[in-house]
């Protein structure tokens, strides 16, 4: 028994131990990289928060699609946004097999240009061969295969029969579902609203960022326009709208909707900052929706002002589009200086959620650096959190919720008193040479990025279990990225529906995926939903420790 005590001590301690490569310049107690985060770490790390314990065990494999593919309907396949998993399978032989969902978001656009791109998931199969070695290996351990045939539009009925959607700038709103959604009537393809001719479009617009996918085929989709969620039927129909608060609807002047996300609304959430993240509890009874930073009137100065943002829960046990959140909760992300030195001028804001429980998820949180972007500036920041829901004051149904409602008022830094936020840690650092250069990925800035350059933006993220019996808290979390449709021929539709002439883009910008095995330890139910493979509960927190130590 003694013998048995020392080990599990020893085992704690290594495992407290090896966090502290994880966090790099990353202040947990403030929020703020005083300079980049990046690490070089070979073997696993480990965090716990208020009884989940979340360990990376590393980067186990690599894929990608090249950014010249086209889609079904002969556009560029584009990126990922959200991401879904279905059909996950251990194949026995040490490989997996399965199904990802894809959605991209609202299609090309550079500047003036903008397509007429109707939101879609696509469907990529793909077989997984986790690489467990030690050497540098090529990275290609996700093979992947376009699925035309799985691939769907979303439409919906405009009173006269089902049609598509679009990802043009609002000019404009109509009713769905007898809720208030933007709308495009007429379009020169650019940001602002044609002062003589244009084209007649008469659709409603969506700017789609995150994917809930059920096992019989619908689920929900949630843009950055309204920025509203969308049930949608299993055919891919859209057939209920749930809008949040007026205090995150965006406004232009006061008490008027304002849709577009190319003008300086007054209030709500700001340009291009949307409901970026959406998941559903494992159980399918919470829908948690997470915009992507402030909103206008809870943001202080500068792009680093941007760090209070806040998180929807719904009830959809019963109902599919509830009219308003159960609970509502403040989130303060992490702020970096995107040069690596300096003081915060940027806002690490997120992209991604994944539901472990009804009281844990994984936020996704990165700066705008890497393959894509255009500065010089390498990346800083591209983490996933474990967030904590346990402690965080509810501000649903209060005057924070109506127009304009402030919970930073004064400065804008400040939160109202009574209000505690999230509690977080970092869970898995992007950022780690180590893992990345085992499969030939670097990290250049964008302006100097060649082929094996992580990307910008990373927005897709799923967790499945790892399907193994003797290890059943091992998980893959699969991260993807949203390549922006940037290549050497991107083909988009133009306003009339037709394909325009392939665009050089300046960048070409492959679809990747990366896959990290994790140890999820103190869960009580698995991660989400029922079009997953079951996934196992978590045991003792000893016998874990314990049998890691054995491993």
């Amino acid at each position: 028994m003694k013998t048995s005590r020392i080990t599990l001590l020893a085992g704690v301690f290594a495992l407290f131990a090896s966090t502290a490569p994880l966090h790099a310049q990353l202040n947990l107690s403030t929020g703020i990289v005083t300079g980049n985060n990046r690490i070089a770490v070979s073997g696993p790390t480990s965090v716990t928060l208020n009884g989940i314990t979340f360990t990376n065990q590393g980067l186990v494999g690599v894929g990608s699609i090249s950014a010249l593919a086209t889609d079904a309907w002969g556009e560029s396949l584009g990126s990922v946004s959200g991401l879904q998993i279905s059909n996950f399978t251990n194949n026995n032989d040490g490989s997996y097999s399965g199904t990802f969902y894809t959605l991209p978001d609202r299609g090309y656009n550079a500047g003036t240009t903008f397509s007429n791109y109707a939101a879609r998931v696509q469907q990529i199969d793909f077989n997984f061969t986790p690489y467990t070695g030690s050497a540098t290996t090529s990275a290609n351990q996700i093979a992947l295969t376009y699925n035309a045939a799985g691939s769907t539009k979303f439409t919906y009925n405009n009173g006269s029969g089902f049609v598509t959607t679009t990802g043009l700038v609002p000019d404009s709103s109509t009713s769905l579902a007898g809720k208030t959604v933007p709308f495009v009537t007429i379009s020169n393809g650019s940001p602002g609203v044609p002062t003589s001719g244009g084209t007649t479009i008469n659709r409603l617009s969506i700017d789609a960022e995150g994917l809930v996918l059920k096992a019989n085929g619908s689920g929900y989709v949630s843009d950055e326009y309204g920025p509203n969620i969308y049930h949608f039927n299993s055919a891919k129909q859209i057939d209920a709208v749930i809008t949040p608060p007026a205090a995150i609807l965006p406004h232009s002047p006061a008490g008027t909707l304002a849709f577009s996300s190319e003008i300086n609304n007054v209030n709500g959430r700001r340009g291009n900052q949307g409901m970026e993240g959406l998941t559903l509890s494992p159980d399918g009874t919470k829908l948690f929706g997470l915009m992507q930073s402030a909103t206008l009137q809870d943001s202080g100065s500068g792009n680093q002002g941007r760090l209070y943002t806040r998180l929807l829960v719904y009830d959809v046990s019963s109902n599919d589009a509830p009219s308003n959140p159960t609970a509502e909760y403040v989130l303060k992300l992490p702020v970096l200086n995107d040069t690596g030195s300096g003081n915060p001028n940027k806002t690490a804001a997120q992209s991604e959620i994944v539901a472990l429980d009804s009281t844990h998820i994984l936020v996704l949180s990165r700066d705008s650096n890497g393959k894509g972007a255009t500065s010089s500036g390498q990346p800083v920041f591209k983490s996933v959190l474990l967030i904590d829901l346990a402690a965080a004051t509810n501000i649903a149904g209060t005057l924070y919720d109506l127009e304009a409602g402030d919970i930073t008022p004064g400065n804008g830094t400040t939160l109202a008193p009574g209000i505690t936020t999230l509690s977080w840690t970092e869970a898995l650092n992007l950022l780690n040479s180590t893992q990345l250069a085992k499969f030939g990925l670097g990290l250049n800035a964008g302006s100097s990025a060649d082929a094996n350059t992580l990307s910008e933006k990373w927005e897709g993220m799923s967790l499945v279990s790892a399907l193994d019996p003797s290890h059943p808290n091992d998980y893959f979390l699969f991260l993807a990225n949203d390549n922006d449709f940037l290549s050497s021929n991107t083909v988009m539709a133009g306003l009339d529906g037709a394909l325009l002439p392939g665009v050089d883009t300046g960048v070409t910008n492959n679809t990747t995926f990366l896959a990290y095995r994790v140890t999820i330890q103190g869960l009580t139910a698995v991660p989400e939903p029922s079009t997953f493979a079951m996934l196992f509960t978590a045991i003792a927190m000893g016998f874990v420790y314990f049998r890691r130590r054995t491993r």
